[in-house]
């Protein structure tokens, strides 16, 4: 089999959003906001029309397009009207920041429009890092690729390997999480919750595949260039230099691109657009004209931003289930399992949207996106746990409510046997001791049996109304958490 011989390409526009999901620390969620807002980010709301062109760059969207795109009671949740409404709370902040990526084989300056923060419900959290490569006139396809390649890199180790760095407002930054969480969003790391990575030698960045960023991107050839189905794998695949600087792909055989393409591509705009959706990327190339390329930039921004962004979410609570679910001793952690009982149940109910949105070609791309991310399977998998924990939660409760019935059956057996009348007549008026003394066996176990019974429900009294306070402590917690509003 011949190798597949590569074509470079030019490239007159290359944009990318980089998305870094993450996990809210317990409690944070009420003080992230605020915090957010005094490193002058500003909430996002779809009635804000000056907006549309406020974060990127010398594009818009169209807040009137991406509210149609969804169904209403999806918009509910992924646009929320305050911050006291649950769903996706968006802050975003117009930053315009130049910076220049180097490596070995080229450096090209490039632009930072904008970041996002979207707080969402479960303590989950994605920073978007909206990016255009500058001057592209002078830029190739498979620079372009690795350009993305390299800075979604969290790892310290690959920047040392590619010689990679970013120069930016006279910094030299050889650490890309020093870019995340000192330059762009200083402090945000105290707000991160890094418990799911405990006891791991390497990964530091908790619930991130092989410490990448997810990539969605928008990469333009010149009209005179054609788009190869090589092409658009390469795109999904960031297949961009090898360590001698020349184009590469990752798969040599064009039958093996052509079935991936039929499983995870999109070629409904053909020949000009193609999309291709992989678990790490979500990429979309096009040859077009500068106007179609404002409609795929309003796109890009917009309505499936948003649909790329609710499949993480999914994906992600998934994630989060199946981690506290692997860690859970059943024996012990009586509390944990019915929060994630509770979380679950929240989840499926009110998040997990399986209604398309209302364009067909948002439908097929919705597809895509399940399929690429393996929701249905997740969904299968969490629903499993889900009887699962029910069953023992249900048996544990029955046996728990056995034992007590049969002590308070004994109790009530027994003091219908001997009954208290063995005694009681000395507890009228002013007890009598001293006669108490001279009791008989049986009447000794009456007296035992009748104030231990008082002693046994007086206990079960008290553990029953704290169990049952601290289960509504609980509740409101676990609430607080899957909702992520400020309503009391």
């Amino acid at each position: 089999m011949e190798r597949i011989e590569l074509k470079e390409k030019t490239v007159s526009t290359a944009i990318f959003q980089f998305i870094f999901p993450f996990f809210i620390k317990d409690d944070s969620d009420r003080n992230i906001s605020s915090f957010l807002k005094k490193q002058h980010f500003s909430a996002f709301r779809l009635g804000r029309i000056e907006d549309e062109s406020a974060y990127y760059g010398k594009y818009q969207i169209s807040h009137r397009d991406l509210e149609a795109f969804f169904p209403p009671f999806t918009n509910r949740i992924l646009f929320p009207l305050s911050e006291k409404d649950k769903g996706f709370q968006r802050f975003s902040k117009a930053l315009k920041l130049n910076g220049k990526l180097t490596t070995v084989h080229f450096h090209h300056p490039f632009q930072i429009h904008s970041i996002d923060i979207t707080l969402c419900p479960f303590q989950l959290g994605f920073l978007t890092i909206r990016t255009e490569i500058m001057c592209p006139e002078s830029l190739s396809f498979s620079q372009a690729l690795e350009f993305a390649a390299c800075f979604r890199e969290l790892g310290f180790q690959n920047f040392k390997q590619k010689q990679l760095q970013i120069e930016m407002d006279g910094n030299t930054i050889t650490h890309l999480e020093k870019l995340l969480f000192e330059v762009l969003v200083p402090d945000l790391t105290r707000f991160i919750n890094k418990e799911h990575v405990r006891g791991a030698y390497f990964n530091t960045i908790p619930f991130i595949e092989k410490e990448r960023m997810y990539v969605q991107s928008l990469i333009a050839f010149t009209e005179k260039e054609s788009i190869e189905l090589v092409d658009v794998y390469r795109s999904a695949n960031l297949s961009g230099l090898t360590p001698d600087g020349k184009p590469f792909v990752t798969a040599n055989n064009p039958d093996y691109i052509q079935q991936k393409f039929k499983q995870h591509g999109y070629d409904r705009l053909a020949p000009n657009t193609y999309y291709f959706i992989e678990e790490n990327c979500f990429s979309c190339i096009t040859n077009k004209n500068r106007d179609l390329n404002n409609e795929l930039t309003k796109q890009l921004f917009g309505e499936f931003y948003y649909l790329l962004l609710l499949n993480l979410f999914h994906k992600f609570v998934f994630f989060k289930v199946a981690n506290v679910y692997s860690k859970v001793i059943i024996e012990q952690d009586s509390k944990e399992i019915k929060e994630l009982i509770y979380t679950i149940n929240s989840f499926t109910s009110n998040y997990f949207f399986s209604v398309f949105p209302a364009q067909s070609q948002g439908k097929e791309l919705f597809t895509l996106l399940r399929t690429a991310f393996s929701i249905d399977f997740f969904y299968n998998e969490t629903k499993e746990t889900l009887f699962s924990l029910f069953k023992y939660e249900e048996n544990t409760v029955t046996k728990r409510d056995s034992f007590l019935l049969l002590i308070l059956t004994m109790y009530t057996v027994i003091c219908g046997i001997f009954s208290m009348n063995l005694f009681t007549d000395d507890l009228k008026g002013k007890i009598k001791w001293q006669h108490m003394l001279s009791y008989n066996p049986f009447e000794y176990f009456a007296v035992f049996v009748a104030f231990s019974g008082l002693i046994v429900s007086i206990i079960l009294g008290i553990q029953s109304f704290i169990q049952g306070m601290k289960d509504r402590k609980n509740k409101k917690k676990w609430v607080r958490q899957t909702v992520l509003s400020k309503k009391k």
